[in-house]
């Protein structure tokens, strides 16, 4: 009779020790890298974050802790924004953001989880919306820097009051409607004939220039050589004239030089010519001189 309550209390010890054991260990948890333990008792956020590594955390039964991810994150939004002038531009922003260690207990209470969704992606496209409309469609990727850290700037400002990080912003893509690349693609056609037409007149004046030049050196060559010549002329006047003076000075001098001349160029097969006092030359003087 007295082994059954011995057996009983064994057994409740046993229970009580496993009891024991399964409040010990379920008041230990263990945060892994990069997050952070939010405890929640009876359904109310506590102040308390817990950092990385292990903690107990009393009552187990009353309080739980739920892990939230503080690393470094990224989302794409595609926003369908216009610009100042009404045109349709389709943007793909991409964010890299974290949130604040220190204040993700505040951020679970206030938001929760879904933060992507309730808090980061709408002010991306409100932000991305606003900074668009500030440009007409032709400066939009012109821009593109000014209008990045507009948005950046708005964003970092928003996600701060909910104790969201931002880290970097970028626009991935920019497309405009196929009426403004139509527009754009009539547009470079005709710049790239403007420069056709351009390129050609230039070249049109270039060759009047040269024609001009041609001629211009043409002229003054010709001037040059008829200059030329009408000194070789004048020059050679000058040397007749003066040989004219020379001669006519040594006919003055010595009459007889002209009949030494004329008996000089005489043919050598004339040896004596006769010529009756009253009777004219018959033979030409050309027959007796010789060539």
């Amino acid at each position: 009779m007295q082994r059954k309550p011995a057996s009983l209390r064994a057994v409740g010890i046993g229970i009580f020790v496993v009891a024991v054991l399964v409040i010990v260990f379920s008041s230990y948890t263990i945060v892994g890298p990069g997050h952070r333990g939010v405890v929640v008792m009876l359904g109310r956020v506590e102040d308390t974050t817990l950092g990385e590594g292990f903690h107990l955390v009393v009552p187990p039964v009353l309080r739980q802790v739920v892990e939230v991810d503080v690393r470094t994150k990224k989302l794409d939004v595609e926003t369908e924004a216009a610009s100042s002038d009404m045109q349709l531009i389709q943007v793909t922003g991409v964010l890299n953001y974290h949130l604040d260690p220190q204040q993700v207990s505040s951020l679970y209470r206030d938001v929760g989880l879904d933060f992507e969704n309730i808090i980061i992606a709408p002010a991306m496209h409100e932000a991305i919306k606003a900074a668009t409309a500030q440009y007409r469609v032709e400066r939009i990727l012109v821009e593109r820097a000014s209008i990045k850290e507009s948005i950046q700037s708005m964003l970092t400002e928003r996600l701060a009051q909910n104790h969201i990080v931002v880290d970097q912003f970028s626009l991935a893509n920019v497309d405009f409607s196929a009426e403004f690349n139509a527009a754009i693609e009539r547009k470079q056609v005709a710049e790239q004939a403007a420069l056709q037409k351009q390129y050609e007149l230039q070249a049109a004046q270039k060759d009047v220039e040269i024609a001009l030049a041609t001629a211009e050196g043409e002229k003054r060559a010709a001037v040059i050589a008829a200059e030329g010549r009408a000194e070789a002329r004048r020059v050679e006047a000058q040397a007749e004239a003066e040989a004219l003076q020379l001669i006519a000075g040594q006919l003055r001098g010595n009459p007889d030089l002209i009949r030494y001349e004329w008996a000089t160029r005489l043919a050598p097969g004339v040896s004596t010519v006769l010529l009756p006092s009253d009777q004219d030359l018959i033979l030409g003087a050309d027959a007796l001189v010789q060539p």
